[in-house]
């Protein structure tokens, strides 16, 4: 049974995470698992340790093939109440009727709690647990947390921060059905101005920006297959601590300068999952690259359900100016795979641009991750 470490992350000035291409304008709430090892890759160049050595365990070519651990996407959090990606195939967990009435409702679902995913992976209809279609009705079972993006059971809504759980101004009791406009949350655009250098003129533009209610935040799980392997002179464990530590302080995502991205983090406890058995379906709860040898079959075999992501964008490099990085085609969080022999799925792959001329090459692969973060799903 794999055991996440579990780390809590708080955004006192807000998150840029690019959405899509150079649009500033859109930011995602959630941190793909390739963007967090990206960003640790470059914390430790920035540190001076030696990026190479931090990487090397984690590609197909090494001596050992072990990764010493493997990371989860970070997801929202609010107060003690976690929340999982909405797993893909919805026919799974929800009668043709329940879809067929439900269908706009449950689409809207972008994160579910966790009493809601470990029923989903026992294999559990959700049908009773959805929220009242009637916004006005009192919920007994499941509850709409932010417009219906986030979903939660009743009995959880007593582990949300104070401020959801009862009034501020009043201080009486907030009844559950009013947490559906409460915001764990916001995405807005914020203004922003560029001054030309030849003539001072100024043109304005927007940034997007999440912002999150006091209490909330994003959290992710480590899985810690060889936290006492050798990174350099120290243990991995131990430079992953000291990243996340730099990466706090400059900040995670884009727009850092204007104090976007700088959290505190925190340590939590463990969270046990189940095994994903060889052979067996299996959810993500990272991004996942599939190798050759894995494909078709982790992805064609019965019961799968997947959605892909098309990742490209830009590379910054401390040896050669920013360029475009190679386009990947990565297997989003929350789908469903099957898994092809013992694990780890997935591999690291080099994205560095690829050009005739051999001006602007860098001296270094431009690594991508991919490797699988799976739980164990129940058979249909």
């Amino acid at each position: 049974m794999p055991a996440l470490t579990v780390y809590r992350l708080t955004f006192p000035g807000g998150l840029h995470v690019g959405e899509r291409g150079v649009n500033l304008e859109e930011s995602r709430v959630s941190v793909p698992s390739d963007t967090l090892f990206a960003a640790l890759v470059d914390a430790c160049r920035r540190d001076n340790s030696d990026p190479v050595a931090f990487v090397k365990p984690f590609l197909r070519g090494d001596t050992t093939g072990k990764p010493p651990f493997l990371l989860t996407s970070a997801f929202p959090f609010a107060g003690e109440v976690r929340f999982f990606p909405m797993p893909t195939p919805l026919q799974r967990f929800f009668d043709p009727r329940t879809l067929k009435n439900r269908r706009k409702d449950i689409q809207k679902i972008r994160y579910v709690s966790e009493s809601l995913w470990r029923r989903m992976l026992d294999g559990e209809k959700l049908d009773g647990w959805l929220f009242p279609e009637d916004k006005h009705a009192e919920p007994k079972t499941g509850v709409a947390l932010q417009g219906e993006t986030l979903w939660l059971t009743l009995q959880e809504c007593q582990a949300l921060p104070s401020q959801f759980r009862d009034d501020p101004k009043t201080g009486q009791p907030v009844p559950p059905r009013a947490l559906h406009e409460h915001q764990v949350y916001a995405d807005v655009r914020v203004p922003r101005v560029t001054v030309n250098r030849i003539n001072s003129a100024s043109t304005i533009f927007h940034a997007g920006r999440v912002t999150f209610a006091p209490g909330c935040g994003l959290w992710f799980g480590v899985e810690w297959r060889a936290p006492e392997a050798r990174a350099g002179n120290t243990t991995f464990e131990q430079v992953f601590h000291k990243m996340l530590a730099l990466l706090g302080d400059d900040g995670l995502g884009g727009e850092r300068t204007t104090g976007y991205g700088a959290f505190r983090y925190e340590r939590g406890d463990t969270l046990s999952l189940p095994d994903a058995r060889p052979g067996g379906l299996a959810l993500l709860m990272s991004r996942y690259h599939p190798r050759n040898e894995e494909l078709p079959a982790v992805l064609n075999g019965e019961g799968t359900a997947y959605t892909l992501d098309s990742i490209a964008g830009w590379l910054r490099s401390w040896d050669g100016a920013a360029q475009r990085r190679k386009r990947l085609w990565l297997v989003s969080e929350g789908s469903v795979i099957r898994t092809v022999g013992d694990g780890p799925w997935g591999d690291v792959t080099d994205v560095r641009p690829d050009y005739d001329a051999t001006v602007g090459e860098l001296p270094h692969p431009v690594c991508r991750y991919g490797l699988a973060l799976a739980v164990g799903l129940k058979e249909a």
